[in-house]
């Protein structure tokens, strides 16, 4: 998925073309670059979320999501991606 990270004090957006995945932990947005895989793991960006204006991205069906309509759409849509 394309992630696009704007920080507090730069003018240029930071734009992961391949993200596996965003998440917080810890105080931190955490990205996995899927462009940066070295023995089977991809490379994590940690970036402190007192330092991330904002963060835009396009994701699909996800248990949560108004997108999946019931229970059976949501494990469907779960079992196909494990």
């Amino acid at each position: 998925m394309k992630v696009k990270i704007i920080f507090v004090s730069s003018n240029a957006e930071k734009v992961f073309e391949n993200a596996l995945a965003v998440y917080t932990k810890a105080g931190l947005l955490c990205i996995e670059d899927g462009d940066d895989i070295e023995d089977g793991q991809p490379m994590i960006c940690k970036y402190p979320l007192v330092n991330v204006f904002s963060v835009c991205h396009r994701h699909g069906n996800h248990w949560g999501s108004k997108k999946c309509c019931s229970l059976s759409e949501a494990t469907t849509s779960a079992k196909t991606m494990l």
